[in-house]
């Protein structure tokens, strides 16, 4: 019986054109339509290296930290800034010809920056300072302690270049400048395709959904049928969701090679993992479209509805829309994003392409396990109340 069902349930999905279009079409064409319409965007939008001035006096040489970190920060392909290093008076006319974004002087072991207006690339010359200053005031107190620590155990002769030295290691990683341990940069467009295969996965919803409607007998003729069948309902259910599924992998499994070999999108190198969140993902739509088939009473046009409206809500505080919605909701209303689904498969793939330890994606393939089971849990509920005066 349950091979019985899952075939008819295989030719009931694919015979319907409408439902092959938005479960297997309609995230392909997304696809394409994201990658002609952001695949230049961060390339016209590349910050070139910052023209700044650093006065290069006594003030500035004895400040170890600023000057190997702006030494690094000056160096390399994809350097932040273009330093001249100079006198103040220069630096001052170079700025009024308008030929750096600003220059920097030291004080008092502070830098002071001199800027002519309040644009992209100061704002960045800001900030980028600022981080250096809180790195560097780290550095001072831990260096100042590991000092204390050495006179009170009795050592007079301590080499506070080392000290110092040893301590920008400890904070800045092997050696005195900035460290970006991630594996890469990654896109922001990326954050537009990991949503896109979020949705693709709870859309996944709209098969086990129309699957379960033949199944109900308030909503279709053939749902009557199958009630007064003597098959079981656990069996039907069973055979439906395995159908579903099995459309959903193969769907997913076409969305993954466009996204690979047409798209390019760059997955990292954790690809078996992203593939097993996707299918939990998977997992998490059919059941939401089963409780929404079963606790929802209206008909199939309105429930439909509902799921998609559901889906999409959730695309949408995942950062489908809006690349920093997710943040904001991270922050404002954290309990949101811990029971959206469509959250969950995006966390899970940031942090497979970020982190090495795979706690976060864990924490997210259990939560995507546990709502599955949870809808799971009040469909059967729901189908075991469900009781008819007559069919």
């Amino acid at each position: 019986m349950f091979l019985h069902n899952y075939k008819y349930s295989l030719r009931l999905m694919l015979g319907n054109r409408q439902l092959v279009f938005w479960t297997l079409a309609f995230p392909l064409i997304m696809a394409l339509l994201f990658n002609m319409a952001f695949s230049n965007i961060e390339k016209s939008e590349k910050l070139d290296p910052i023209p700044i001035a650093v006065v290069d006096d006594s003030s500035f040489r004895s400040n170890m930290i600023y000057s190997e970190t702006l030494k690094t920060l000056g160096e390399g392909d994809d350097r932040v800034f273009d330093i001249s290093y100079t006198d103040e008076e220069k630096a001052k006319t170079m700025l009024s010809a308008g030929e750096i974004t600003g220059y920097v002087r030291f004080a008092g072991g502070e830098p002071k920056i001199t800027v002519m207006s309040d644009g992209i690339k100061e704002t960045v010359m800001c900030c980028v300072f600022d981080e250096i200053g809180n790195e560097s005031k780290l550095i001072t107190n831990s260096g100042m302690e590991e000092i204390a620590r050495q006179l009170q155990s009795g050592n007079k002769d301590i080499d506070y270049k080392a000290v110092f030295t040893a301590e920008a290691e400890k904070v800045m990683g092997t050696d005195t400048g900035l460290k970006d341990t991630s594996p890469g940069n990654m896109s922001f467009v990326m954050i537009e395709y990991y949503s896109l295969i979020a949705m693709a996965c709870m859309y996944s919803g709209l098969l086990s959904m129309t699957l379960m409607n033949y199944n109900l007998a308030n909503v279709s003729p053939v749902g009557k049928r199958c009630t007064v069948s003597p098959a079981r309902r656990g069996s039907r259910l069973l055979g439906s969701l395995s159908a579903s599924f099995t459309v959903q992998f193969f769907g997913l499994l076409i969305l993954y090679l466009l996204l690979l070999f047409v798209v390019r999108a760059d997955f990292g190198t954790k690809l078996p993992q992203i593939i097993l969140l996707s299918l939990l993902g998977s997992l998490a739509g059919l059941t939401l479209g089963v409780a929404v088939a079963v606790l929802v009473r209206i008909n199939e046009n309105a429930k439909l509805t509902v799921l998609i409206s559901a889906v999409m809500a959730g695309c949408f505080f995942s950062g489908m829309m809006g690349i920093t919605m997710k943040n904001i909701i991270d922050k404002n209303v954290p309990v949101l994003n811990r029971i959206n689904p469509v959250a969950m498969i995006t966390d899970g793939l940031y942090s497979l392409y970020y982190y090495e330890s795979g706690e976060r994606f864990i924490i997210d393939a259990v939560s995507l396990a546990v709502f599955s089971a949870v809808m799971l849990l009040i469909s059967f509920t729901g189908l075991r109340r469900q009781q008819y005066d007559s069919l």
